[in-house]
């Protein structure tokens, strides 16, 4: 009678080992193509950032050279207005 139960519950425990294998490959698997598209995405934004990046620093050497020509037509402004006052 023993011998019947210990034989049980060791057919019993491997059966269970084997459907919890299966369960937990495919767990695996699905966190494997989670972990992909995360990085397909996280590679996605990188070079968004970039091309942000890069724009950023168009607009920001536009503003300089804007701020260069309106200073440059201040002084202009100023001389004229200075040779209209002798």
């Amino acid at each position: 009678m023993l011998l019947k139960k210990l034989t049980l519950v060791a057919l019993v425990a491997i059966i269970s080992g084997c459907a919890n294998n299966s369960a937990l490959e495919a767990n695996i698997s699905q966190l494997n193509q989670k972990v992909d598209n995360l990085t397909e995405k996280v590679n996605s934004l990188s070079s968004q950032t970039k091309a942000v990046s890069a724009e950023v620093n168009e607009l920001g050497m536009a503003q300089e050279q804007t701020n260069q020509a309106v200073k440059d037509t201040n002084e202009r402004i100023d001389n004229v207005v200075a040779s209209y006052k002798k």
